[in-house]
């Protein structure tokens, strides 16, 4: 290594002055962090195996989805992990899928942030920099004006040097500059400076993995052909993902907007019932659609079996016709009956407190002999320690009813249902699990609608009204909650159900 190498001090000069000139927007450090769980659950859900070389604030909350990314990678895939090392400290402990690349010189990357995707048929790059504080607030006031959303304390310093040891500001919030590429020309130059400055780590190391890193450059590294149809496929499912975060993120704005409405003035009250008006027609117009298509099989079905000609086949299959029209219509009025009785609890509702062990198991227990009698192993793993959430004891049995009904029903016999819980931050999160047929990809979209059945109905299973994911999402949304899916075909779903921790 040649003694006039000199480390780049920040990435985002170089980057900008690149070929690819990349588009920056800005964000706070929980935007960031929401960025890096999006990115590592693309990659979780489409079980991409891919390498990663990592650059985040020091901190465990920055490395947890990280880790847990990395508990899934096989043995040619693994995690670089860039640390900021204090003068005369050790390398921290690394995982089994995680490879520490040292930073000791001070000023390196300063204020930087990345994570570089380099997998067989998908590359993608995430950069951010720190930006100076819009506003400064004495150090004695931070404590007693807290917005809710305060930066981590890892982004709460003038640099990020330290394994781990939040250093103290003068700032009330950190705001960081962020772009987000596929492009193949940007992602070559910041591999190309990532390699340069590994070559000088090894220089200075002499570490066994840091040598190693260099000499199976080009497979952690692979070259890729963007006009394979691999390619063009990821960066497709890319796109979608993106899409369905901004669908995702408008829902929740329209929950939020809705529960501020309520509070408003007597204008936005009035404006509110209005909409609700609309909304209760429009409703009222699907249902009476919804009601006349089993109508119009019957009455035709009744019509044909009047032919005096008629086969004894051809008479069994009208009278199936018929039973299945019956079915259907039965499934629907009973669906808008629950619909309806939600709709009154929601005015008569408290948002009490609930434990999710108190509640959760006596349910799934009751689900396992109908699991068993199909054969599906049914299980759940609800921890007692978990904090109270924000949900009434009644509504928080009918979104576990409503999700083990769809997980038994769509997985064949064999296969596995689970229901676990954890805390993530502020939320309870739970996820119904199963090994059952799965979503298609033109179904997810709109698994939440109401009324909407998806195509992949198991042949002996009974065609449902289309309701009950709507109600669960309903009620999630009125107690502050929320719920997204992740499912490929005959791969099975995973339900995530994330619950506001009671604060009283």
């Amino acid at each position: 290594m040649s003694p006039s190498y000199k480390p780049p001090v920040s990435l985002q000069p170089l980057l900008q002055d690149s070929a690819a000139r990349p588009e920056y927007i800005q964000v706070k450090a929980k935007g960031l962090k929401a960025i890096l769980r999006s990115i590592v659950e693309f990659l979780e859900t489409y079980e991409i195996q891919a390498n990663l070389f990592v650059k985040v604030p020091a901190g465990e909350a920055w490395r947890v989805d990280i880790q847990r990314y990395g508990q899934t990678l096989d043995s040619r895939h693994r995690i670089f992990n860039v640390v900021r090392l204090l003068p005369g400290s050790s390398n921290p402990l690394a995982t089994a899928a995680e490879i520490i690349l040292p930073l000791r010189n001070n000023h390196t990357w300063q204020g930087d942030y990345f994570v570089i995707i380099q997998a067989e048929t998908f590359a993608s790059l995430l950069v951010a920099h720190r930006l100076q504080p819009v506003s400064a607030t004495p150090m004695a006031d931070i404590g007693n004006q807290d917005d809710g959303d305060n930066d981590p304390p890892e982004l709460a310093g003038a640099n990020d040097q330290g394994a781990g040891r939040p250093l103290a500001s003068p700032y009330r919030s950190t705001y960081l500059s962020v772009c987000c590429s596929i492009n193949p020309a940007l992602l070559a130059e910041m591999m190309a400076i990532v390699q340069e400055q590994v070559r000088h780590m090894a220089a200075e190391e002499k570490t066994p993995d840091l040598a190693n890193l260099l000499k199976q450059w080009a497979n952690y590294c692979p070259a890729m052909d963007t006009t394979s149809t691999a390619f063009l496929t990821m960066v497709d499912r890319w796109l979608a993902w993106q899409l369905r975060l901004q669908e995702h993120l408008r829902q929740s704005a329209s929950s939020y907007r809705r529960q501020a409405m309520g509070a408003s003035s007597l204008s936005s009250q009035n404006e509110v019932l209005i909409n609700t008006l609309r909304l209760k027609n429009e409703f009222l117009n699907t249902v009476g659609q919804e009601l006349r298509t089993p109508l119009t099989t019957i009455k035709t079905a009744l019509t044909l079996l009047d032919s005096p000609h008629l086969k004894l086949t051809q008479r069994q299959h009208y009278t199936a016709m018929i039973s299945h029209a019956c079915d259907r219509q039965s499934a629907l009025i009973s669906g808008v009956l629950n619909l309806l009785q939600m709709e009154t609890s929601l005015d008569q509702a408290q948002l009490a407190p609930v434990y999710l062990a108190d509640t959760v198991p006596p349910v799934v227990s009751t689900y396992q002999p109908l699991a068993a009698e199909k054969g599906v192993m049914l299980a759940y793993t609800v921890p007692g320690t978990l904090p109270r959430v924000s949900c009434p004891d009644a509504w928080l049995r009918q979104i576990v009813i409503y999700l083990l009904n769809n997980s038994i029903k769509y997985t064949p016999s064999g296969g596995e249902v689970w229901v676990t819980a954890r805390q993530r931050e502020e939320f309870v999160e739970l996820e119904v699990r199963d090994t059952g047929l799965g979503i298609a990809p033109v179904d997810l979209p709109h698994i939440f609608d109401y009324f909407y059945r998806g195509r992949n109905l198991p042949p002996e299973a009974t065609e449902g009204a289309g309701l009950g994911l709507s109600i669960v999402q309903q009620l999630l949304m009125f107690c502050g909650g929320s719920i997204r899916v992740n499912s490929q075909l005959d791969q099975g779903s995973r339900f995530l159900v994330q619950l506001p921790v009671f604060r009283g």
